[in-house]
């Protein structure tokens, strides 16, 4: 409903975007026909310092391409793009929510191509509309959760590279129950594969409980997940506020932010990775009206270097500031003990494997990988 909105809300979380289904479909509900209603909604967002991910809905979990292609036009049509226009420093356009298979399939490798073909196609018909200037969000296949399409056959980085405005964002959906069989080194290693490949990326559903057969089937393994992202400044979202057919995922019992569920509490301020623990950097456009340095994130001003890496677990640091404070975690995010031996070196257990020094300064703080052999 128009009048239903609770984005004041959400903004209490101290989240800084806010993912929004949309249906071209109209599937049973007139207001995805209302266009006042859609620019409110935007509006609302920006007011509540909300960067606004919209995205259709009407894809989620199947395998059409032609489908795909056809609905995708709705983001073109001259309803839709004088209001996209209108809040342009405020909008990232996720174009289908978890459309197309690969694993799924009996030819993972033929999927891919064409999930690869659907995207391409897509991203020039939106980019030929002048001004479609947008950052483009591109959800995984297999309902989201395949984060290994985008490295397999170099797929994001050749998407981007078709893209004239090179502006896309790559997101999966955190339902790893199987996947990665809701293990924590698993899901470690799948997020590891995609900083390796160095490509804009997002969970861009985080959440307690995965359904299959029945609803809330599930319970996943997300509190590690988390503690992963933020030792490596991945960014997240959650699914979802309220609203949810399995009503134990929702983050508030009743979409007010004085009725956090269990989970939404803890999303908000567990002090591992929590919303309100760790605020995220709010956009300059919505805050100032433009450009500044305040749109940098603090974790880009802080500079270390860690030498030599790889190491046997001693190593020596360099900072851009005389005074600062470092603590290291293993790929699980756990903490590592940390001796200081003196003279700007360090000494942590020698056990090989991956780990994140993370350096906090005045100006902020920044992560260094190294490994252990």
């Amino acid at each position: 409903d128009i009048n239903d909105q609770r984005i004041e809300e959400i903004a209490q979380t101290g989240a800084n975007a806010v993912r929004m289904p949309w249906y071209w479909s109209n599937p049973g509900a007139n207001v995805y026909y209302n266009y006042v209603a859609l620019d409110s909604i935007i509006s609302k967002c920006v007011q509540n310092k909300l960067i606004v991910i919209l995205e259709l809905h009407d894809f989620t979990c199947e395998n059409d391409p032609n489908e795909l292609i056809s609905g995708s036009a709705w983001w073109t049509n001259n309803s839709v793009v004088p209001i996209l226009n209108k809040y342009k420093e405020s909008i990232i356009v996720n174009i289908a929510n978890e459309a197309l298979y690969v694993n799924w399939t009996g030819n993972a490798a033929a999927a891919l191509a064409t999930y690869t073909n659907t995207y391409e196609t897509i991203i020039g018909n939106l980019r030929n509309v002048t001004g479609f200037n947008y950052p483009i969000l591109i959800d995984a296949p297999d309902c989201g959760q395949t984060s290994d399409a985008f490295i397999t056959s170099n797929t994001a980085n050749y998407l981007i590279n078709a893209d004239p405005e090179h502006n896309l964002i790559f997101s999966a959906h955190a339902y790893w129950y199987a996947y990665a069989n809701n293990d924590s080194t698993q899901m470690a290693n799948k997020l590891n594969a995609v900083l390796t490949a160095d490509i804009p990326f997002v969970l861009g559903e985080v959440a307690n409980l995965q359904d299959d057969q029945t609803m809330c089937q599930y319970t996943l393994n997300y509190k590690p997940l988390l503690r992963y992202c933020e030792v490596n400044n991945i960014n997240w979202l959650a699914w979802s506020w309220d609203r949810d057919i399995c009503s134990q995922r929702q983050m508030s019992t009743n979409g007010t932010f004085a009725s956090l569920t269990n989970y939404g509490n803890d999303l908000v301020n567990n002090p591992d990775y929590g919303l309100n623990t760790h605020p995220a950097a709010k956009s300059s456009f919505l805050v100032n009206g433009g450009c500044s340095t305040a749109s940098i994130s603090k974790t880009e001003l802080a500079q270390v270097s860690l030498y030599p890496n790889p190491n046997n677990g001693t190593f020596g640091v360099k900072a851009d500031q005389q005074e600062f404070k470092l603590s290291c975690y293993d790929l699980l995010g756990n903490k590592v003990m940390l001796n200081n031996l003196g003279n700007s070196n360090y000494q942590i257990p020698s056990i090989p494997g991956v780990y994140f020094l993370k350096i906090q300064t005045a100006d902020g703080e920044a992560v260094s990988r190294f490994i252990v052999k």
